[in-house]
C-alpha cells in the first residue's frame, strides 16, 4: 500500500489548514495504515505550488518505476520497498505564488530571506513530523524507515530538521525507536561545504543514529560553483564559501561521518553499483553524466542555473533507490 500527501506550510513552518494537521497525524500513526516507509520531499528556491506538485509527482512516480522495473528485470534490493507514504513539503521560496507576477523579476533578491527560511522551515514544519511519528511508533512492532530528500536549499530544509531531532535526542527530549533507519539524500545541496562539520550549524547530524546520507556535487551546476560563491561575496569579500553541492563536504565532515564513499555518476550506472557502497556517507559527482547530457542536448547548459536542476533522469533514480533500498 502506498500513499502521497502535500503538507503546505507558511513562512515560519506552521501548517496553514489545521484539518491538514488532523490528516498529518493520522497518516504518520502507527494505526490505521501503518506505513513502514516514509518518503519526505523538500524543494528549494523558487518553486511556487503548481510547480512543487509538477516536481514531486515527477520524482516520485519515476523512482518508483525505476524500482519496479529494476525487480521485474530479475535483480532485487537488499532491504526491498515496503509500504510506503509519501510526504511532499512546500514551503514559500518565491516572492509570489502567482508565475505571471512582474514582482517574480526581483526574486533574485530574495536569496538571503529563503536561505534563512529554509532551515525555519526545517527546524519547524519537518522536525515536528519527525517528532510525531517517532513518538506514535515508540513501541511499535512495525519497522520504520525514514527516507528525506531535498533539493538545493530543500536540503537545509532537510539538515536542520535532522539537527533539531538530534540535539533532542541527546538532551533526552524525545526518543527514537529502536531499529528505525534514516536515509537522507541531498541533491546539489545549496548550503555551505562546511555545515555538516561538528562545530557548524548541522553538526549533530552525523550523530544520528542509522543515519546514512548521499550528497551529490557537479562543476555543471553554475547555480552553485558561480552564483552561491558571488552571493557570498556579499557577506564575506574575501573569502566566501563554497556550496556543498560544488566543492563537495570537507574532510572534517568526512572524518565525522566515519568517512565517505565517492562515486563518480556516469551512464553505466545501475542501482546495483550502490549496493556495495558502505559508508554512511556517499558522495556522489555527477559532473560525469551532467556533461553528457548537455553534449547530447539532453538539457540545456545555457541558463543561469546550468544543470542545478537537471536532477531527473535514470541514473539519478538508479542512484537514489541503490542507494535507500541497500
Amino acid at each position: 500500500m502506498a500513499h502521497y500527501i502535500n503538507v503546505p506550510v507558511n513562512e515560519n513552518g506552521i501548517i496553514f489548514d489545521t484539518d491538514m494537521t488532523r490528516v498529518v497525524n493520522e497518516a504518520m500513526a502507527a494505526k490505521p495504515f501503518g506505513f513502514e516507509d516514509v518518503f519526505i520531499y523538500s524543494h528549494g528556491w523558487s518553486t511556487d505550488a503548481i510547480q512543487m506538485m509538477d516536481e514531486y509527482n515527477r520524482f516520485s512516480v519515476d523512482l518508483a518505476s525505476r524500482v519496479l522495473t529494476f525487480q521485474a528485470a530479475g535483480a532485487g534490493f537488499p532491504k526491498p520497498p515496503r509500504d510506503n507514504l509519501g510526504v511532499g513539503i512546500h514551503w514559500p521560496s518565491e516572492i509570489t505564488e502567482d508565475p505571471e507576477s512582474p514582482l517574480n523579476a526581483l526574486q533574485v533578491l530574495t536569496f538571503y530571506t529563503t536561505e534563512h527560511r529554509a532551515d525555519i522551515v526545517g527546524r519547524n514544519a519537518v522536525y515536528s513530523m519527525l517528532r510525531l511519528i517517532l513518538a506514535s511508533r515508540m513501541g511499535s512492532p512495525l519497522p520504520l524507515r525514514i527516507f528525506m530528500f531535498g533539493h538545493s536549499f530543500g536540503c537545509k530544509v532537510i539538515c536542520a530538521a535532522l539537527q533539531d531531532m538530534q540535539t533532542d535526542v541527546l538532551a533526552n527530549v524525545i526518543r527514537i525507536p529502536p531499529g528505525t533507519e534514516f536515509r537522507a539524500v541531498l541533491l546539489e545541496p545549496a548550503t555551505d561545504c562546511d555545515n555538516l562539520e561538528t562545530t557548524d550549524i548541522y553538526g549533530t547530524v552525523c550523530q544520528v543514529p542509522n543515519l546514512r546520507m548521499l550528497m551529490t556535487k557537479s562543476q555543471c551546476d553554475l547555480a552553485l560553483t558561480r552564483w552561491y560563491v558571488d552571493a557570498g561575496r556579499t557577506t564575506n569579500l574575501f573569502n566566501p564559501k563554497h556550496a556543498l553541492g560544488d566543492a563537495g563536504p570537507t574532510q572534517a565532515t568526512i572524518d565525522a561521518f566515519g568517512g565517505a564513499d565517492a562515486l563518480s555518476v556516469d551512464a553505466n550506472l545501475t542501482p546495483a553499483d550502490m549496493f556495495a557502497l558502505k559508508q554512511r556517507l556517499i558522495v556522489a559527482d555527477l559532473t560525469p553524466i551532467h556533461t553528457q547530457r548537455i553534449a547530447q542536448k539532453q538539457w540545456t547548459s545555457g541558463g543561469v542555473g546550468g544543470s542545478h536542476s537537471d536532477i531527473n533522469f535514470d541514473q539519478i533514480y538508479f542512484m537514489v533507490s541503490g542507494f535507500v533500498y541497500s
